[in-house]
C-alpha cells in the first residue's frame, strides 16, 4: 500500500475535488456523468468551472474506486457511508467495496479509511491491496460468476467493515456485509470471511488457501 498517496485538488464552485492518482483505474463513471468536467483530452483533465456543487458531488460519488473524493465549502453535507456494506466484483476485474471501510494490519493499526475502494483480485497489483489494473496486463480470469458461501454467524454489533491485510494470505473481512457477483446475485451475507487476493482460488471470490500451495507473496 502506498503510504504517500499523490492527491491533486481542483477547486470548483463551493466544492473541492480531490483526485488520488494511484487509485484511479479508469472506470470512467465520472466521465459519463460530467464529460465537460472530466475529460481525459484536456489539461488539467478535471475542470469544475461553474458546474453546480451538487452535480460535481453526484459525479464524484459514482467513482467506485475512491480515487475521487470531495470537500464541501458551501455548507453541503459530506459523504456518508451507505446503510449497508456492499462488496461486489466485476468479471475478471477488481473487487469493489462500498461502505464504512477500515483497512488495518494484523496489529489493528489503521492503514486506510474510506467509503469506496477497489481491491486487487489478480494478486499482481503494485499498489496492494488496491487494484491498479495489472489484471489487464496479466490476463487474469475469474472463471465464472462466483461461488456462493453460507454464513451461520451472528451479525456484528458495529457498522464498520474492517478489512485486515494479512501478509501472503487473504483479506479478512469482518463486519456486517453482503457480497454480490457482477449480475447482482447474492453470494454471501454475514460478518466474517476471507477474500482471495492471490488470484488462484477455486472458490472465488472467497479464499480456499491456494495461496499456500502456489507460494504466493504479497510483497
Amino acid at each position: 500500500m502506498d503510504k504517500k498517496p499523490k492527491i491533486r485538488e481542483y477547486q470548483g464552485k463551493g466544492v473541492t475535488i480531490q483526485y488520488d492518482v494511484k487509485r484511479c483505474i479508469h472506470s470512467e463513471e465520472c466521465i459519463h456523468a460530467l464529460p465537460k468536467v472530466f475529460n481525459q483530452h484536456q489539461r488539467p483533465w478535471i475542470q469544475p468551472g461553474d458546474t453546480p456543487a451538487e452535480a460535481l458531488v453526484d459525479a464524484v460519488l459514482r467513482c467506485p474506486t475512491g480515487a475521487l473524493h470531495f470537500v464541501r465549502e458551501d455548507g453541503g453535507e459530506a459523504e456518508q457511508p451507505p446503510a449497508k456494506n456492499r462488496v461486489w466484483f466485476t468479471e475478471n476485474g477488481p473487487l469493489y467495496v462500498h461502505g464504512n471501510i477500515e483497512i488495518v494490519d494484523l496489529e489493528g493499526n489503521l492503514l486506510h479509511k474510506d467509503t469506496r475502494i477497489a481491491l486487487c483480485r489478480c494478486g499482481e497489483s503494485k499498489n496492494k491491496p488496491f487494484c491498479d489494473n495489472t489484471h489487464l496486463e496479466t490476463g487474469f480470469t475469474a472463471d465464472g460468476a462466483g461461488t456462493a458461501r453460507a454464513s451461520t454467524e451472528q451479525l456484528a454489533d458495529s457498522d464498520v467493515l474492517r478489512i485486515t491485510v494479512q501478509p501472503n494470505k487473504s483479506l479478512r473481512f469482518e463486519g456486517n456485509f453482503e457480497v454480490f457477483n457482477e449480475t447482482g446475485e447474492l453470494l454471501y451475507s454475514g460478518c466474517r470471511t476471507g477474500i482471495c487476493r492471490c488470484g488462484a482460488s477455486q472458490q472465488k471470490p472467497f479464499c480456499d488457501s491456494t495461496h499456500n500451495k502456489i507460494g504466493w507473496t504479497s510483497d
